[in-house]
């Protein structure tokens, strides 16, 4: 298969810039590249094996004055790299062979320097390229090692970008039935997993071309039942499922606002907190619009019901705890 010749002159200055022999690269930019016609890459995905070729690199670049956001952790570690002319690098340590939950996902590019030259080489061992032309996606890792939330929200993420078939009896329905069995077997999470499967929840939704579709076949698929039940009871609502405004919102946050205006009154509360797990997503990862929306909703007092638990119950506690304390 032959690769991009604009993707490879990127990465081979990245190399050059941040003294690297080797260097992975997962996602978009490998399999759309080899499945489409003229794709938009947005970011590039890199990683490397070991700690300390990544923390050299995010030194050699921080030296270079380009922007690098703190090291996260979550299952492995990685940084987000502000690159002037590449554009946004999420940059992480791992083996490139543990990437990925879904066959589509699995397909990595390894670069390599040698003698001032750059040579590539495509491992594609669960046969991503073949998945995406079937438009099949198939579980491909160690489950109880990804966890539940984790593997939801890779699968939304590839559901909305590539418009897989996820209807009743459709092509992935096997896949559907084995995530759906992982949160039915109510397992222990991390939490942040949680956080980020529900950030993922807006931006699949917006990437989707089909937002009816998708919203409609969540819904009848039970996906959310035990991951987000607040979500679940909207996406089975008919008048959400076939409103057109949306298809019309153009942003997250726009999305964020339909769901949350669609509720039923004595269902907002609860969607409000569920909603406002997205404030405890990575800085560098949150989307400008759904921080807006977050910081809106903060401190809205919407129902007795809230303002009783929200007020009313804390100020009552304080009182019966300092009674006799000459408060």
């Amino acid at each position: 298969m032959e690769y991009s010749k604009k993707i490879v002159s990127d990465i081979e200055r990245f190399m050059r810039q941040s003294d690297l022999s080797e260097v992975y690269m997962f996602g978009g930019a490998v399999l759309d590249v080899l499945t489409q016609k003229n794709p938009k890459i947005n970011d590039y995905d890199l990683c490397v094996k070991n700690q300390e070729d990544f923390y050299d690199t995010l030194h050699n670049l921080e030296q270079k004055g380009i922007e690098i956001s703190d090291v996260m952790r979550t299952h492995n570690i990685y940084a987000v790299i502000k690159h002037p002319e590449l554009g946004q690098i999420d940059f992480s340590c791992m083996d490139p062979e543990d990437n990925g939950i879904f066959n589509i996902e699995k397909i990595y590019v390894r670069f390599r320097r040698k003698n001032n030259k750059i040579d590539t080489k495509i491992i594609d061992k669960y046969g991503a390229v073949d998945g995406i032309k079937r438009g099949e996606i198939r579980l491909s890792c160690d489950l109880e090692k990804e966890g539940a939330y984790n593997i939801l929200r890779r699968f939304l993420a590839n559901v909305g970008k590539y418009d897989l078939d996820i209807s009743k009896g459709g092509r992935n329905q096997g896949t559907i039935n084995r995530i759906n069995k992982l949160f039915e077997a109510g397992y222990h999470y991390i939490p942040q997993d949680k956080v980020r499967c529900l950030s993922r929840v807006a931006a699949s939704l917006k990437r989707s071309p089909n937002r009816k579709a998708f919203v409609k076949n969540i819904g009848e698929q039970n996906m959310f039942q035990h991951a987000f039940p607040d979500l679940h009871k909207l996406f089975n609502n008919e008048t959400f499922q076939n409103s057109d405004r949306l298809k019309d919102c153009k942003t997250q946050k726009e999305l964020l606002e339909f769901m949350l205006g669609n509720v039923d009154f004595k269902d907002r509360d609860a969607m409000v907190d569920c909603l406002m797990l997205l404030s405890k997503r990575e800085k560098a990862r949150q989307d400008k619009g759904v921080r807006e929306f977050v910081e809106n909703i903060s401190s809205e007092k919407t129902s007795p019901q809230r303002l009783t638990k929200s007020i009313i119950n804390p100020l009552f506690h304080y009182i019966r705890t300092n009674k006799g304390k000459g408060v």
